[in-house]
């Protein structure tokens, strides 16, 4: 009698100590996304470490959602290509990530930026100027890497700045 009252204790718990473990994990998972685009933004962008870091954060097949400039590449390649058109038209390039939101598959941030444009931009030649903006960024995750980005930012403002007196 007691083995049998101790084996339905067990099957009734199982599934709860099931649950928990799962949104333990999940939350672990999404702890980790977290971490990874913050270290993006906060060691790659701000400390200029792009070139060290993209096989760390990137994942081989990443993809852009919503790429701002034509032929954009996918992979690898396609994000050292991204970096390197910002990194030639902007410098002292700071980010503040003001808003981060994390699932164990999706990572979601808003962020405010200031550059000084120093070389071609969306047609634009270099003009000296300060920029700054903000922009959102939406991630797909895959195994704590960065799988498809869609990137959304004022570029209006951006160019308004640069064209102005």
């Amino acid at each position: 009698m007691k083995n049998f009252r101790n084996f339905m204790l067990l099957t009734l718990c199982s599934p709860i100590l099931l649950l928990q473990c799962t949104a333990t994990r999940k939350l672990h998972i999404a702890e980790q996304n977290a971490e990874t685009v913050r270290l993006w933004f906060e060691e790659g962008w701000n400390k200029k470490h792009n070139d060290q870091l993209i096989e760390r954060v990137f994942s081989p097949n990443w993809e852009d959602g919503n790429p701002l400039r034509a032929n954009q590449t996918d992979g690898l390649q396609g994000i050292r290509e991204t970096v390197h058109f910002y990194e030639e038209a902007f410098s002292d390039t700071h980010f503040t990530i003001t808003h981060l939101f994390a699932t164990d598959k999706q990572v979601a941030i808003r962020y405010d930026v200031v550059a000084v444009h120093i070389g071609d931009a969306f047609g634009i030649p270099a003009t000296g100027k300060k920029i700054i903006s903000t922009g959102i960024v939406l991630y797909e995750m895959d195994h704590g890497k960065i799988k498809r980005s869609w990137q959304e930012l004022d570029l209006l403002g951006i160019i308004n700045q640069l064209k102005s007196p």
